[in-house]
């Protein structure tokens, strides 16, 4: 389910030399076998050997594949790679490449876009006498200083994580009792994370902000909280690595033969995994390491990233303007075209007001995707030199859910398979809960038992993997939405994304439906047209039906 797709190629030729290829790894064997003298072991050699390496990972995602990776450690590490890509709707990219097929097509969207704004605000001033709506813009910019000192120290707070990793599990004052590879410092980590999400969450539930800028600090704090996940879990295993690295270096002398090649081998495989390209860990674990983390558009860390030469200033500029202007739209949409039927919702009806927010919000859903995603993600990847703008995927072309979230947020995508799908699934595979022993007794303890344990025994471990991601993916939207809101809603939101789980190979098994890919994807876009608007109204519905305090604090 979570398997990355292999890259055509690289997105331009604007990339550096050193990102490109000069040798594979067989050709180097080759030059050795042959007495040729090896070539130099540059970054673009180690560029290389990576990708050699890549080449081959799909077979280790495959459950049929009989033969197991060689060896546990990095199983689930060596599953995601990051390189040179281009996002596929970035027509400014393509043109950089010489590429102009879908140029007329973003001119004509724009132009009609714009055309339709320009009608929707003559007939907002012939009624109201003013162009824009003024009572959404107040409801922005206000407490803006506060907001934006919360955000920049909600940001700030996240370079806890360096002298964590560095105090408890590298360097030479590390307590000997924090072995990374032992439980408690899973669970340190774990009470770290929790920690720091409650108390801004609680900040947040403190400050009195209108729902737009709750909204806004909610997202943000999910977004800082993975990337505290994801560098503290990818820098306890990179710590358990070189524990064992060491040992095994240590006991290396000590070792003849058979047992002596087997450990060279794999101290090189570990020398390969502290050291993918150029920079090695731990000698990573700075603060500036950690900013350019921050400053990434990804939320899985690396050790170190794919980069291109140079930063283009004008393309940055475009961003800036696209995420302007999109913004602009954004607000019209909202302000003309959805709290109006928002606050005739009691009058009119929770279905007659769904059914006038299926094109705004379906719109808003798609400024939203493009603000973020093709603005700015690609701007801030640019800013850092941030190679792989792949950050979607043809979202549009999905047959289902469970490939639309898949396709649609991939950095999202990519952290909830690195520390959520693989790790479990890997954990499900090994695990000796159902050895013989065990199987025996459950036998013995009655059909009940007995039933559980066939069943859970034939469990594919991709199936419980895929369940563990939804039910993890679920919590973290419930609570996000709750937190935003200030109000809960019974899980509904919660409720119809697990449903999911069932639904989704049912669909697949369908022999009159599975194989019907243009009704698949009709199916899907009409059930998030509709669905998603639902889902405002349900979770907006008592506020303003209430009509209690300010309109600021009833919207959400």
């Amino acid at each position: 389910m979570f398997i990355p797709q292999v890259a055509d190629g690289p997105p331009s030729s604007r990339n550096s030399p050193r990102l490109r290829p000069q040798f594979t790894r067989r050709e180097i064997e080759e030059r050795l076998a042959s007495g040729s003298p090896p070539p130099v072991f540059t970054s673009s050699l180690r560029r290389s050997l990576r990708n050699d390496r890549e080449s081959a990972s799909p077979s280790a995602l495959d459950d049929s594949n009989p033969t197991p990776p060689p060896e546990p450690e990095d199983r689930h590490r060596r599953q995601i790679f990051f390189r040179p890509r281009a996002s596929i709707l970035d027509y400014t990219e393509l043109m950089y490449q010489g590429s102009d097929r879908i140029r007329g097509l973003v001119t004509c969207f724009w132009t009609i876009i714009g055309a339709y704004l320009v009608s929707l605000l003559l007939s907002h001033y012939e009624k109201n006498g003013e162009f824009l709506s003024r009572g959404l813009a107040s409801l922005i910019f206000s407490r803006g200083t506060d907001l934006i000192l919360s955000d920049l120290a909600l940001v700030l707070s996240t370079a806890f994580v360096v002298p964590f990793v560095r105090v408890l599990w590298i360097g030479r004052w590390q307590p000997k009792f924090m072995d990374p590879r032992h439980t408690r410092a899973m669970v340190l980590q774990a009470v770290a994370e929790v920690v720091w999400l409650v108390f801004w969450y609680t900040w947040q539930g403190t400050r009195g902000w209108p729902w737009s800028q709750r909204c806004f600090f909610a997202l943000h704090t999910v977004v800082n909280w993975m990337k505290v996940h994801s560098y503290l879990s990818t820098n306890r295993h990179l710590a358990c690595s070189l524990r064992t690295r060491d040992e095994l270096e240590n006991n290396q002398s000590s070792q003849k033969g058979e047992k002596d090649k087997h450990i060279h081998e794999r101290i090189q495989a570990l020398d390969a995994e502290l050291c993918p390209y150029s920079a090695r860990f731990p000698e990573t674990q700075t603060l500036a390491n950690y900013a350019m983390f921050q400053l990434c558009p990804v939320l899985v860390y690396e050790v170190e990233y794919p980069r291109t030469t140079h930063i283009r200033w004008g393309y940055v500029a475009e961003k800036m303007a696209g995420t302007a202007g999109i913004f602009a739209v954004f607000y019209i949409v909202v302000a003309h075209l959805m709290i109006p039927h928002l606050e005739r919702m009691p009058e009119t009806g929770l279905l007659l007001t769904t059914v006038h927010l299926m094109g705004p919000m379906a719109t808003c859903w798609l400024l939203f995707f493009f603000i973020t995603f093709d603005s700015i993600a690609n701007g801030f990847a640019e800013l850092t030199r941030f190679a792989d703008r792949r950050f979607y995927d043809d979202w549009w072309n999905v047959r289902g859910l469970d490939e639309f979230s898949r396709k649609w947020n991939r950095p999202v995508h990519l952290f909830l398979a690195r520390h959520i799908y693989m790790p479990v699934r890997e954990h499900w595979k090994s695990s000796r809960i159902f050895d013989k022993t065990r199987g025996e007794k459950s036998k013995s303890d009655g059909g009940s038992g007995n039933i559980l344990h066939r069943m859970l025994k034939t469990m594919p471990a991709s199936v419980v993997a895929m369940a563990v991601t939804f039910l993890f993916s679920s919590v973290l939207h419930e609570v996000t939405v709750v937190v935003a809101c200030h109000r809960w809603n019974h899980g509904v939101l919660f409720i119809l994304q697990m449903l999911q789980i069932p639904l989704i190979p049912l669909v697949n098994r369908l022999p009159w439906f599975k194989d019907q890919q243009a009704l698949r994807n009709w199916t899907f876009w009409l059930s998030m047209v509709f669905f998603q608007p639902l889902l405002l109204c349900l979770y907006t519905y008592g506020a303003f039906a209430s009509k209690a305090g300010d309109m600021s604090y009833s919207v959400l």
